[in-house]
């Protein structure tokens, strides 16, 4: 790893572990972030009367239960492995 890449990543400290989160990491951390974000956005568009925090819980609420939504959906579930399949082939 260079010392630039050493900067880019950072000391995560978790409440039983320390570790390093890696630049590929916290872009990813970056990445999903903004979907969230946007996906808040969406949220309030349906309910405009809704505050920030109120659209964030149901937001919650909705990733909550995307595992149940995805387990009566084979298709969806053949999709997602099919993306993480072409995801794995891109590792150098």
């Amino acid at each position: 790893m260079t010392t630039e890449q050493e900067i880019q990543g950072a000391i995560v400290v978790f409440p039983d572990t320390i570790e390093y989160a890696s630049p590929e990491l916290n872009h990813a951390t970056e990445l999903i972030s903004w979907q969230m974000c946007k996906f808040v956005d969406y949220i309030e568009t349906l309910d405009p009367e809704l505050e920030r925090h109120e659209a964030i819980t149901l937001a919650a609420a909705i990733f909550q239960g995307l595992p149940a939504l995805f387990e009566s959906n084979p298709e969806l579930i053949a999709e997602i492995k099919i993306d993480g399949h072409r995801i794995r082939a891109k590792r150098k």
